[in-house]
């Protein structure tokens, strides 16, 4: 009975999803869900009292299975440093954007839009995903392993390249003819942060930089 129950209400998210990437969460009725699920609409209030219950269910979901694939990334041995768990990290976010791309344009959606539901996601979502971010970078300075940065400017730059394909994704197809749920899109995306990153983190080591710098002096006398 619980297993029918859990399918009942996949059903009922996934159909959910597809009109809301479609047509918006204001201009979807209950009854279209319903009918799209191929459910009686009394299940939908049974399971999720109203349509902002769904949306919620489908939000938390959402989040708590993007937090297990990160946590997994702690747990794994190989990962002997923070640039190679942040690398992994952030791969990591790409590739469930990119699996989950209805989800998250309709969540990056919301979010733009003052609510309740969005400052809740918020506080407690995003600010994980920035806590996590934040602590491998704090933990790579500390260790000395990256130069002192700014860390929430670095943040705040990752999340941006990370977000801006999956949230305006007809940019992308409309401006400059990408698939953003493409491999190749998805390789390079991850390619150019991976570099980004690098570029941040790992810049060239100071006695080689003035032994470049000696060396342009010279060149210029």
């Amino acid at each position: 009975m619980k297993r029918s129950s859990e399918l009942t209400k996949v059903k009922i998210a996934q159909a959910a999803i597809q009109l809301f990437d479609s047509q918006g969460f204001d201009g979807t009725t209950v009854r279209q869900i319903a009918r799209q699920a191929e459910v009686n609409i009394a299940l939908i209030s049974y399971y999720f009292k109203n349509k902002k219950g769904l949306m919620e269910y489908i939000m938390v979901n959402y989040y708590e299975g993007l937090f297990r694939r990160l946590a997994k990334c702690k747990d794994q041995e190989e990962l002997d440093s923070c640039f190679s768990l942040l690398a992994h990290m952030v791969q990591e976010i790409i590739n469930y954007q990119s699996e989950s791309h209805k989800i998250t344009r309709f969540i990056h959606r919301e979010l733009s839009v003052e609510s309740m539901l969005g400052r809740e996601i918020m506080c407690i979502y995003i600010k994980q995903i920035k806590h996590d971010l934040s602590s491998v970078l704090e933990e790579g300075i500390i260790l000395e392993e990256f130069p002192s940065i700014h860390v929430d400017g670095v943040v705040m730059n990752l999340l941006s390249m990370i977000y801006f394909p999956y949230a305006y994704p007809q940019i992308l197809r409309e401006v400059f003819y990408i698939e953003p749920i493409s491999e190749p899109f998805v390789n390079q995306l991850t390619s150019d942060l991976m570099d980004f990153l690098r570029r941040i983190l790992q810049p060239v080591d100071d006695v080689q930089g003035e032994d470049k710098l000696r060396n342009i002096k010279k060149g210029s006398l």
